[in-house]
């Protein structure tokens, strides 16, 4: 049979229609790699787990997973179409995880199945009011029972295991080269010059927020500064006829956005993950840097949260502006960056690379290319139920409240 190809996982359709297929004929397995298998009562809890897990990052509940998010798109149909290739790229990093704990001869100390077998058995026994059964009948509609709970616990004991095997505790032994390879990889790096042309944000001596209309005069400043900018940085027309830039024209992008932007708190730019479709779709700036060439401007639309106390008008005088409003107030000139070495570990930029957080990803992406070298060497064959296909999405499986309130607590 056709190996799969694992690098293709970020594509997960693309990915199903090329793992051999197996019928679920005799078989409860939603994947197989040889001797290894999630079932599809596994399966499920670990869907359902990653999409409670999605519903509280994004702020929505199970109740609204029918809401249209976009025109003729529901909740459910987004989630499932942005997010599931990586769950998928989750579950096959769990099930590979498995093959490599007994190919590197690991094992789990008799305290540590202990501990495991105690936090089911806690969960289980809490729910199930100490009748495992009564457990069974709860968790039923989320796809998944007690003995369910108990086997992922212990595949994610040994895939952890694998993981500190390969790159130490709190990953002491990930590589600088590694790290560095990760950032590469991984992030984009931009300045955005904001010229404020509707309203005016003032903090007071006690640090509250307020936002003001810009005056006539100052908007009509502002607006030509806009102009401006977008003719000398974006069109990199010179031959404009400049008024307010006219003796400025030498200028760099970055002494022109000391002089000029509204937004001056990372003067060494900005480090984001390279974003999604998604994201993409959410954020023009992300969009702009993602997709211009190191060293050229664009323009979008500057947006901001209204975080202050009161309210303001819109330009037109019709809407207010308040608090928790997602409000345009002017523009965003981008300018993507080369990406510097060694901008993870440096002070000025801990807002963008939060120690534990970087440390993970980059462990997860080291970790992934690692699986992919194993696979082209291995025998076994990764397969996957076909009959299954479709039938669990992250819009027909149940969020999993059981265990998610248990580890992590209520919303």
């Amino acid at each position: 049979m056709k190996k799969t190809v694992l690098r293709a996982l970020c594509a997960v359709i693309c990915l199903m229609l090329i793992i051999p297929t197996f019928s679920s004929c005799g078989s409860q397995n939603a994947y197989e790699l040889g001797p290894y298998s999630i079932t599809e009562k596994e399966y499920c809890y670990l869907l359902g787990m990653f999409k409670k897990q999605l519903l509280v990052s994004l702020g929505y509940t199970e109740e609204q997973i029918g809401y249209e998010v976009s025109e003729g798109v529901t909740l459910g149909e987004y989630l499932e179409r942005t997010y599931k290739a990586e769950f998928e790229q989750s579950v096959f990093t769990l099930l590979f995880s498995q093959a490599l704990f007994d190919e590197y001869g690991l094992s789990l100390t008799e305290e540590q199945e202990n501990n495991l077998n105690a936090s089911a058995s806690g969960i289980i026994y809490y729910y199930g009011n100490l009748s495992e059964s009564r457990f069974n009948e709860i968790s039923a509609p989320y796809g998944f029972d007690a003995d369910t709970l108990r086997s992922i616990y212990f595949k994610q004991a040994k895939e952890s295991a694998v993981i500190r095997h390969l790159y130490g505790d709190n990953y002491s032994n990930l590589s600088d080269a590694l790290k560095e390879s990760f950032y590469k990889e991984s992030y984009l790096h931009f300045q955005v010059l904001i010229v404020n042309t509707l309203y005016k944000k003032y903090v007071d001596s006690e640090g509250n927020t307020t936002y003001l209309n810009l005056s006539e005069s100052e908007r009509e400043y502002a607006l030509l500064l806009e102009k401006e900018l977008k003719e000398l940085l974006v069109n990199e027309n010179k031959d404009y006829n400049y008024i307010i830039l006219k003796d400025k024209l030498h200028l760099s992008y970055e002494e022109l956005w000391e002089l000029y932007s509204d937004d001056t708190v990372y003067p060494q730019g900005y480090y984001m993950r390279i974003p999604s479709a998604s994201q993409m779709q959410s954020s023009s700036t992300l969009s702009a840097a993602f997709l211009l060439k190191e060293g050229d401007c664009g323009s979008v639309t500057a947006k901001r949260y209204f975080t202050g106390s009161g309210s303001i008008k819109t330009e037109d005088g019709k809407e207010e502006i308040k608090e928790g409003d997602f409000f345009e107030y002017g523009t965003a000139i981008v300018k993507k960056l080369s990406l510097d070495d060694g901008a993870y570990a440096r002070e000025e930029n801990k807002d963008f690379f939060p120690e534990s957080t970087f440390l993970q990803n980059a462990t997860q992406a080291s970790y992934f290319k690692h699986l992919q070298e194993y696979e082209s060497t291995t025998f076994y064959t990764l397969m996957y139920n076909k009959d299954l296909q479709g039938k669990h999405t992250l819009e027909s499986v149940l969020a999993n409240e059981i265990d998610y309130e248990y580890l992590y607590g209520s919303n």
